[in-house]
């Protein structure tokens, strides 16, 4: 274990600057205030703490905050102030919705063809079945509803052709017209478009054919810094959800880039990475963005890096070393430490793990941000509210990397 590791462990945190980086969404700042104001209500109580959090000031900027006030009773009373930055680009993936979808859909569904043809479903199929099938989903669904449109209007043509000819096409645009109101109204509840956009972004991203998400993050960086040289902060906490997962060290190493020194003197400097889909950018050789900053920060000895994984999540690659399918850095490395998530030992017997709540995917996705029902050691309130760094909760878990539970793979 490295020095800042050590370090990280036996350090109490009075006052921590937390960096939430969502994934691709759309949705306002506000909407992830209130669902961590929520389940903070919730994740007390289990645990004997008490939280507040505050409203939610900037709501216009880059960077949303809010305050969350903690406090523990009893022998081991404890109080930590969070100051929670919610790093935004919703307002860089809105403007994709408000172009017709009929304008997109040949590019979206390109981008699906695309991976087929060179291999990349297949190689990331290797490292994880069910990841590959969920990422295929979008372009799968789509083409389904399209034939059935256009069974509906050839089928509605060759009806009406035995009785009135002259009545065949208007009766098929009728159908396809119909086909199509109906195929729209299933396209939101099945997350069709916001997946196709989704990865038609990410990837543009990572491939540097856009770099307007790339300068934000560096304004997120700038945020970082900042904060690292506050004499008060005693933990930096940079959280990275979903797509967040892989653009969170892309924030740090870009963090790093502007001060080599950080998480060496100061407070601790502690990332978390959950629900990652990451690895579908390891995989394919047109991505570097991702793979560069892996490369900066696996053998980082200022920084703590801790990846959560779950098989429970559709959304998540498990298990996956991200540092082995880089194929740039030899393993093995200081990080990440991969940790394995069984989600029904979170929640109340019977909540999760049958077939029908598997389906509903997002549900199962956000687990990783909603409060625990049952005691665990993944707690994700308690590692953004709570006194223990993110080193010291995470101590005793075991390492995939050297439990068994993984071996690594190359793409």
């Amino acid at each position: 274990m490295t020095d800042v590791a050590v370090e990280a462990e036996e350090r109490a945190v009075w006052r921590r600057a937390a960096f939430y980086l969502p994934g691709y969404d759309p949705r306002r700042p506000r909407v992830y205030h209130a669902l961590i104001t929520e389940e903070l209500a919730t994740a007390g109580p289990l645990r004997g703490f008490t939280a507040e959090a505050s409203g939610l000031s900037g709501d216009d900027g880059p960077m949303p905050a809010f305050r969350i006030e903690a406090r523990g009773a009893g022998a081991d009373a404890w109080a930590t102030t969070t100051e929670v930055a919610i790093l935004r680009w919703d307002d860089l993936a809105r403007p994709a919705f408000h172009a017709p979808l009929g304008e997109r859909l040949a590019k979206l569904l390109g981008t699906g063809g695309d991976l087929v043809r060179r291999g990349v479903v297949s190689r990331l199929a290797r490292i994880d079945k069910q990841f590959a099938a969920f990422v295929l989903y979008p372009y799968v669904a789509t083409l389904v509803l399209g034939l059935l449109v256009l069974a509906a209007a050839l089928g509605a043509a060759a009806a009406l052709w035995s009785l009135s000819p002259l009545a065949a096409i208007p009766g098929a645009l009728a159908a396809a017209a119909l086909g199509t109101w109906l195929a729209l109204r299933l396209e939101r509840p099945l997350f069709l478009r916001y997946l196709l956009e989704d990865w038609l972004f990410s990837f543009a991203h990572e491939r540097g054919e856009t770099d307007a998400l790339a300068e934000r993050l560096d304004v997120f960086a700038q945020a970082i810094v900042a904060a690292a040289r506050r004499p008060e902060i005693d933990e930096i906490l940079v959280v990275g959800h979903s797509s967040g997962a892989f653009l969170a060290p892309e924030t740090l190493a870009a963090a790093l880039e502007r001060d080599p020194d950080l998480g060496r003197r100061g407070p601790v400097v502690s990332i978390l990475t959950i629900g990652t889909v990451a690895p579908l950018m390891l995989v394919d050789e047109t991505c570097g963005r991702y793979r560069a900053a892996v490369a900066r920060l696996a053998d980082e000895a200022g920084i703590v890096w801790h990846e959560v994984q779950s098989r429970h999540d559709a959304m998540n690659v498990c298990p996956a070393d991200p540092v082995a399918l880089s194929g740039l850095v030899a393993a093995p490395t200081r990080w990440p430490k991969l940790m394995r998530l069984s989600m029904p030992q979170l929640v109340a017997p019977g909540r999760l793990g049958l077939f029908r709540e598997r389906l509903f995917f997002f549900r199962t996705h956000f687990r990783f941000l909603r409060a625990n029902e049952r005691i665990h050691w993944y707690d994700f309130y308690g590692m953004l509210a709570g006194p223990r760094t993110l080193a010291a909760r995470h101590a005793d878990v075991p390492d995939m990397r050297s439990d068994g539970t993984l071996t690594p793979a190359r793409g």
